[in-house]
């Protein structure tokens, strides 16, 4: 944000430095102008008494720009003694000084103070403006990483949301068929808990510590959890082998050694892993893993289900 206190002493200081300016211009103008009509009086002075002496240096005259200088070139003389020379001076001197250079050093002063501050008041509203805009700049992209991460991120837990998920394994299925490696597709759900009496957040709690275990299970980059609804996760695991049973038996045990409430997290998983192939879509390996997760959770649960596809039975394979 812009600091109010650091404007508010920056403008004053701009205000004492334009009128500083302003002044000095005032100075300057009015001295040069008053100098140059003394200079017209000097030479005033001298074309009216040049006539009444004799063995004058004109050069010298012609130089003079004050009276004292004219007098020092002009006299004395017997025809023209210094108090003649200052009571014909002295009216042509009065006569040419006027008003002119006050008005000219005012206006000329007013005018700097004027357009200075302008040019001034300008330059600091467009910095401030700048700052603005930077601050709103920063506030829009802190927003759109906000919302980007709020559209993609499940609230809860911290892993994707069903929406990402569904992107990601369409994307993740038409990559596996362009690199013809295999594609694994699990899904975990917690089993109900038989019980009377089950704390407030006692589904909550499930939810957290099965997403902090499949956080951990996350060992590469191209490897993804999400939370796809209320208790149930996925896990899309690009370039996984037919061995990925192994790894669902392991989530399985880990989760049931930990207790909740008194209970046991128990979930069924539902696991299919599907070679490169034109059957190799997000709609046929979710089905055929909804089906493993289904046999499972029909079975009691607790369980883990496979449906895995040998490379050596690789229907007709295509590249796109």
């Amino acid at each position: 944000m812009i600091d109010t206190r650091q404007t508010v002493i920056r403008g004053r200081i701009q205000t004492i430095v334009t009128l500083v300016i302003s002044i000095l211009v005032f100075a300057a103008l009015f001295i040069g102008i008053r100098s140059y009509e003394e200079r017209v009086a000097v030479q005033a002075i001298r074309l009216a008494i040049e006539h009444r002496v004799d063995n004058v240096d004109y050069e010298m005259a012609g130089k003079a720009k004050d009276i004292d200088t004219l007098w020092a070139v002009y006299g004395p003389q017997k025809e023209l003694t210094e108090q003649e020379f200052y009571r014909l001076a002295d009216p042509i001197v009065a006569s040419h000084h006027t008003y002119l250079p006050l008005f000219i050093a005012l206006m000329g002063g007013g005018l700097t103070f004027v357009m200075l501050g302008m040019g001034v008041g300008m330059a600091v509203r467009a910095r401030q403006l700048h700052k603005v805009l930077e601050y709103k700049e920063l506030e829009l992209q802190q927003s759109q990483e906000k919302l980007a991460s709020v559209t993609v991120t499940d609230e809860l837990t911290g892993l994707a949301n069903g929406r990402h998920f569904n992107q990601v394994l369409s994307t993740e299925c038409r990559r596996a068929v362009r690199e013809f490696s295999p594609l694994t597709l699990m899904l975990i759900e917690i089993d109900k808990v038989d019980a009377e009496q089950l704390p407030d957040n006692f589904v909550d709690q499930q939810v957290g510590l099965v997403a902090e275990v499949l956080k951990g299970a996350i060992s590469r980059p191209g490897d993804m959890a999400a939370r796809v609804s209320g208790s149930r996760f996925a896990m899309v695991l690009p370039a996984t082998n037919e061995q990925s049973p192994v790894l669902a038996d392991r989530l399985c045990r880990d989760l049931h050694d930990i207790e909740v409430a008194g209970h046991p997290l128990s979930v069924s998983i539902g696991t299919s892993t599907l070679q490169p192939s034109a059957l190799l879509t997000a709609e046929n390996i979710l089905q055929q893993t909804e089906a493993a997760l289904s046999e499972a959770q029909q079975n009691g649960g607790g369980l883990v289900r496979a449906r895995t596809e040998d490379p050596r039975d690789i229907p007709v394979t295509f590249s796109n």
